[in-house]
């Protein structure tokens, strides 16, 4: 797997007499340094508009900033830093237009080769290698859970604590005590995640630079991770798309702030997303199945995958005694993974804070109903029907998913159908929305063909990177905070809306063409009965 993205590398080169993915070498050639222009100009804007102005040196690691406290009453950095996410979205879309391949448009030939140049893998890799080691000197404007994270990494490695039952609270002579934003709460994240939080914490020491480092250069092993993956796949089963696929994901404004710049830890449960699929469709069920449940020992969220996979993998065996002996096998290789991660921090209880969970709503569809329910039903009654209702859709939807892709081979089917579920997801049952989670669907839209599955995607990841700014400039401008039912009442439509109406147009497209494929089949089989 690490090596895909030298097979990309080694295997596109154009054969004698062709261009690849062009029609002559000349074109090819200003496609590359096209790419070339774009990664610098990339480079260029990360630099201008976020690196140099809020830097780690530039803002000398004070605790809790945030881009709403360092741009507050200061309209031109607020124009500069929307400014910087247009011009970034830009770039990314040319960019992706440059690697996509001639077949793709309307401009397709039978003649043109199914792989990309090298020397465009080269110039990619190369733009976002010198993108991401900019971005690791970023302060991270967009939220403290890198600090959160060094801190509980910390009260394992350094402190010999449990973060599923201390908080940063109880070390309070710790140095990156005052950089957490909730030191009364524990971990919000799986057993999988703290034992890599203090393997890293160990790795750092005590250094303030190189916890920061080494917490983003742990998020980037496992972006590195995602894109060999993503290559891996396509230039298996679809190499026209790999270069396309690749830049999809990895040229990403939003992969990459979240990412390198604000040090998020989604990064490592997409990575073993994308080995379970990659698993999935090498044959390899046992291995797909481990690999989602230790994503979901990340984050709960790649649990609602596993039975798509379940499915995928059942559907290909061919006799009922194989699918006996795969279940039994993968339900206690998945029991043995999870005993081994929970193994050194159980101590019994509600170890995951679940009912903690269950009472955040912000920036969603649930988020906008409760606000209206609460004022008739109360706080806590309006959370819990909420939460319940929205967990019954997404239980169905898993479920519609799942028998889709039973009913429906081709390696692309339970692609499709997880992007589906990660995409209902975050767009109507997820209670708490934050930007950086629309990544998600994100790296399964770029294993996809052009459609409105990785159109919706990309929407979803452009619309979460206006949250920070419709919240911090227009809803709340400092002091109190709004009234949480009029806040949350604005800032999931304002936030998400865009991405709703086209997830509606899409479904009533969808629904029309099947209705449209139904009445011919349904002609066509009149006409035969007609004939006979």
């Amino acid at each position: 797997m690490i090596s895909t993205l030298y097979s990309s590398l080694v295997t596109s080169r154009s054969t004698p007499g062709k261009a690849s993915g062009c029609h002559s070498p000349r074109l090819a050639a200003r496609r590359w340094l096209t790419l070339s222009a774009l990664g610098g100009a990339s480079l260029l804007v990360y630099w201008i508009g976020l690196i140099l102005p809020y830097n780690l040196f530039a803002l000398r690691f004070k605790p809790l900033l945030d881009i709403a406290k360092l741009t507050r009453d200061r309209p031109v950095a607020q124009a500069g830093f929307v400014l910087t996410f247009a011009a970034l979205s830009g770039l990314y879309y040319l960019a992706w237009r440059t690697c996509r391949p001639a077949s793709a448009g309307p401009e397709a030939t039978r003649s043109v080769p199914p792989q990309s140049p090298r020397a465009m893998w080269v110039v990619l890799v190369v733009s976002l290698l010198a993108i991401h080691l900019s971005m690791l000197w970023l302060y991270p404007i967009d939220a403290a859970d890198l600090f959160d994270n060094i801190s509980r990494g910390r009260i394992t490695a350094q402190h010999g604590g449990n973060p599923f039952y201390d908080t940063p609270r109880d070390y309070a002579q710790d140095p990156f005590r005052g950089y957490v934003a909730w030191p009364g709460t524990t971990s919000a994240y799986g057993p999988l995640w703290e034992l890599l939080a203090a393997g890293t914490s160990r790795i750092a020491g005590d250094g303030k630079l190189a916890n920061a480092l080494g917490f983003k250069l742990l998020g980037l092993l496992f972006y590195g991770g995602c894109v060999a993956l993503i290559a891996g796949i396509l230039n298996r089963h679809a190499p026209e798309r790999a270069l396309q696929g690749v830049c999809l994901f990895a040229w990403n404004p939003l992969v990459i702030y979240e990412t390198a710049g604000n040090g998020h830890n989604d990064i490592a449960m997409v990575f073993f997303i994308l080995l379970g699929v990659w698993a999935l469709l090498r044959g390899h069920f046992t291995s797909a199945a481990l690999a989602l449940v230790a994503g979901a020992l990340i984050k709960f969220i790649p649990i609602l995958l596993l039975p798509v996979a379940l499915a995928a993998g059942l559907r290909t065996l061919p006799t009922r005694r194989r699918r006996i002996y795969f279940s039994l096998i993968t339900f206690l290789a998945c029991a043995i993974l999870i005993t081994a991660s929970f193994a050194p921090f159980w101590r019994g209880g509600d170890i995951l804070g679940l009912q903690r969970r269950a009472g955040l709503f912000t920036t969603s569809l649930p988020a906008v109903v409760q606000a209206q329910l609460e004022p008739s039903l109360g706080v806590e009654a309006s959370r819990r029907m909420v939460a319940r209702v929205a967990a019954l859709l997404m239980g169905a939807v898993v479920l519609l998913q799942t028998w889709r892709t039973w009913r429906r081979p081709g390696w692309l089917s339970p692609v499709r159908a997880s992007a589906h579920i990660l995409l209902f997801y975050l767009l109507f049952t997820c209670l708490w929305f934050q930007q950086w989670y629309a990544l998600w669907p994100l790296a399964l839209a770029a294993i996809l063909p052009e459609g409105a599955t990785a159109r919706l995607a990309v929407l979803l990841s452009y619309a979460a990177l206006w949250k920070t700014i419709i919240f911090d400039y227009f809803l709340y401008r400092g002091g109190s905070l709004p009234p949480r039912v009029w806040r949350e009442s604005l800032l999931g439509p304002a936030t998400l809306g865009l991405a709703w109406l086209y997830a509606a147009y899409a479904a009533i497209a969808d629904f029309r063409l099947r209705i449209a494929d139904w009445k011919l089949r349904r002609r066509s089989a009149i006409a035969l009965k007609l004939e006979s």
